[in-house]
């Protein structure tokens, strides 16, 4: 049997409106061809600066894209400009290095060597800015923008320029400021209406921004189409929906999804490709003011059978993402049945009986699942507007004795839409409780294994049914990868299969069975012989990362997907936790028996550490105790400090246990210079350490004497890593009545501070 081929879609991430389209092109463009399997690679913001955004171990998922090769991609569509809007282009070129040696075809955006499809943005944006200028009398324009190392993001701003440059409308630096090209650019729309109080529209980079101008509007009292002009790009679900609607450039994402796919079929075909661009053109809505729509004029093009394919498109406007798929039977059918319409209309029948074509062509499309692919905001205003249209029209021509006939059908019509709505709301709740029941029971599983093993990875697999997943594979390393912020990630050559879910049933994997060749990551003996489209998401806990989940890609997944990933995530963590332990306690009961063999007392343990020398925790006790007995009968101050090692973990993991030793026995030595003979150190934990100080030097003193010896020692030491510590401080007045244990505490506490400023740069290069 002949090999299916796998193409890959590298894109930021699953969850935004311009993504969700994108992908929905390129699937349903691959539901036409057999041969071919979709894989969705999501890498977030690859080079991201991880400093104050919610999730700092985002950078895990740019070591997705590490799981791709020519021997397991056959080709690739790389949303290169989405991925890379938060870096430089420069370390967007170096990203793509990385995957050179598979074909490839870029969208919405370019790059030199590279094919690739884009939207034509100038034809869209001067449509919209010259509406402005010439149907609205609009004199100053403004901008929100954002970085110009990209192709489609300089185009718009440079079209912008241009077409206020050919009006001779005034242009200052001030008209313009860069966003981060997303809806929490609040700040700067705030900053360009501050330095701008009289400016009378601003064209946004993208429907994204423009939502984050809204915000910013309503913070100062203004309200889009009324104060101020306000002109996106995308036509984005949200810019449909937001009130007022967002007048907006069309850029059909779904079409360049399917563009990008059939360029990819071509180059793998042996075409020789190069760039290539999709029209755009502009929308206009409510956030250009009120629109006119019951003027004579505008109820004259609701019957206009040439405007036909445009109001499918604004109503209906989530068919898009299937239509080329479905062959387009649902536009066709709202053709038919308007064609049928505006025919009776103008003609000289007067019988109901005439119109009932007409009846019987609404419930047909109603009953194709039409109502699937609108809401009430969008449909119910164009019947009324159709309605008013045509009774307009029959008013107009001397035909009011036939409004009845259209009055009736379309109640009729209305009643219809409105069980329909509301079937879809009671199967939509039932769909939704079937949802919620599968995540609560992911999440009470995920975290209610008694035993490590592999059984539990099938557990959660077993629970994704109720989500319309019926494909999902577990990836796990052989052994958990600690992978930090800029540190090169070198992937295992192979991965276990640990769960698999085939066409909706579980299979068991025996061990020997699962090890799987990264070459074979999408196409094993385990994974369905069905044709499929699936998203690969990165398996990840902190600094941790445990693998890959391969799952179906649909409709709940786009919008759960990262929940999904983060509980068999938290599963992976549970699980190495309890294998740990197990092998832990194993080791503790072998220990325990030959102790009892030997006859050995728990209370006669030596009061000093065996590894380091140092007293251990016992032994620190007592004497910490004494000295802070002596000291308060003479009223003498005594510091307390609670000393954390930074990153024993990870140098266990990367180097192994005996340069952890060698660690925690330079801590030891270091911290007992420090104190000389006016204190005492000791090893409380595994790597927490303790001292008490009495001599002159300050708790700041202490601190900068601590870092300092430890930044002497790792600058001349011969070893590849950094040693350090995070230490919390607290002082006892002499004639405090303090106990250890809650000065212990409280320097704990200023510990936990500490450590959130710790550096975690362990490689001196």
């Amino acid at each position: 049997m002949k090999k299916r081929k796998t193409i890959g879609f590298l894109v930021s991430g699953i969850m935004d409106d311009f993504t969700i389209k994108m992908c929905n092109g390129v699937t349903s463009a691959s539901l036409s061809d057999d041969d071919v399997n979709v894989v969705v690679i999501p890498v977030k913001y690859i080079y991201r600066e991880m400093v104050g955004i919610p999730d700092k171990f985002e950078y895990q998922y740019q070591t997705n894209s590490e799981n791709l090769n020519p021997e397991n991609m056959d080709a690739l569509i790389v949303a290169a400009d989405c991925i890379g809007c938060l870096t430089t282009r420069e370390n967007l070129c170096k990203f793509m290095e990385t995957i050179k040696g598979i074909p490839t075809v870029l969208i919405a955006a370019r790059m030199a060597g590279y094919p690739g499809v884009t939207f034509d943005n100038k034809s869209g944006i001067i449509e919209g800015i010259e509406y402005l200028i010439k149907e609205m009398g609009i004199t100053k324009i403004c901008m929100l923008g954002g970085s110009d190392d990209y192709s489609d993001t300089k185009e718009r701003i440079d079209t912008f320029k241009e077409i206020v440059d050919k009006y001779g409308l005034e242009y200052k630096e001030s008209h313009y400021i860069a966003t981060d090209m997303t809806s929490r650019c609040v700040k700067q729309a705030g900053e360009l209406l501050d330095n701008n109080p009289d400016a009378e529209a601003v064209f946004c980079l993208n429907d994204q921004v423009a939502m984050g101008l809204y915000e910013a509007m309503k913070e100062r009292g203004l309200v889009p189409g009324q104060d101020i002009k306000v002109m996106g790009f995308d036509n984005s679900v949200s810019g449909a929906m937001v009130t007022p609607t967002l007048s907006t450039v069309d850029a059909n994402a779904v079409e360049l999804g399917r563009h990008a796919y059939r360029m990819v079929i071509r180059l793998l075909n042996g075409e020789k490709l190069g760039e290539e661009k999709l029209a755009t053109r502009f929308i206009r809505r409510d956030s250009f003011g009120v629109s006119g729509l019951n003027n004579e004029r505008n109820k004259e093009k609701y019957l206009d059978k040439n405007l036909l394919d445009y109001y499918f498109d604004k109503v209906f406007y989530r068919y898009l993402n299937i239509e080329e798929a479905d062959g387009s039977k649902l536009r066709m059918g709202f053709k038919k049945v308007m064609n049928d319409l505006i025919d009776y209309i103008n003609s000289d029948h007067d019988s109901s009986k005439d119109f009932r074509p007409v009846e019987l062509g609404i419930e047909e499309f109603l009953s194709d699942g039409a109502l699937m692919h609108t809401d009430n905001d969008e449909l119910i205003p164009y019947i009324d507007s159709l309605h008013s249209a045509i009774l307009s029209f029959y008013n107009n021509n001397g035909k009011e004795y036939r409004r009845g006939y259209v009055y009736r059908a379309i109640s009729s019509a209305q009643r219809k839409i409105i069980k329909e709505m509301s079937n879809i709301t009671i199967r939509y709740e039932e769909k939704l409780d079937d949802i919620l029941y599968s995540m609560k029971t992911l999440v009470k599983d995920s975290l209610n294994f008694t035993y490590g093993n592999d059984h539990s990875y099938s557990t959660i697999v077993s629970n994704l049914g109720g989500m319309g997943i019926k494909n999902a594979y577990v990836y796990v390393y052989e052994k958990p990868i600690v992978h930090m912020e800029y540190e090169h990630f070198d992937i295992p050559g192979y991965v276990r299969l640990k769960a698999a879910l085939t066409d909706g049933k579980i299979q068991d994997i025996p061990y020997s069975k699962q090890r799987i060749g990264l070459k074979h990551l999408f196409d094993n003996k385990f994974i369905t012989d069905k044709k499929y489209c699936m998203v690969l998401m990165p398996l990840f806990f902190g600094d941790t990362l445990y693998g890959s989940v391969l799952f179906d890609l649909n409709d709940i997944v786009y919008r759960n997907g990262e929940f999904l990933t983060n509980q068999f995530s938290t599963a992976a963590r549970v699980i190495e936790i309890l294998k740990q332990n197990n092998e832990i306690q194993k080791q503790l009961e072998e220990n325990l028996a030959i102790m009892a063999e030997n006859n050995i007392a728990l209370d006669k343990l030596s009061r000093n550490d065996v590894l380091t020398g140092i007293l251990n925790r016992r032994g620190f006790y007592d004497v910490a105790e004494s000295i802070l007995r002596e000291n308060n009968e003479i009223g003498k101050d005594t510091i307390v400090s609670y000393i954390d090692m930074n990153n024993l973990k990870v140098i266990n993991d990367r180097f192994g246990h005996d340069d952890g030793d060698y660690s925690l026995k330079v801590i030891s030595s270091i911290l007992t210079e420090v104190v000389g003979t006016e204190g005492v150190v000791g090893r409380i934990g595994g790597d927490e350490y303790a001292l008490v100080y009495y001599g002159e030097i300050s708790e700041e003193g202490l601190s900068v004497e601590i870092r300092e010896r430890f930044r002497d020692f790792n600058e001349t030491s011969q070893v590849p890593y950094n040693v350090t510590v995070s230490c919390g401080f607290y002082r006892i007045n002499g004639k405090d009545t303090i106990t250890l244990d809650d000065a212990m505490a409280s320097a704990d506490q200023d510990l936990y501070i500490a450590k959130q400023y710790k550096d975690n740069r362990i490689l001196k290069t």
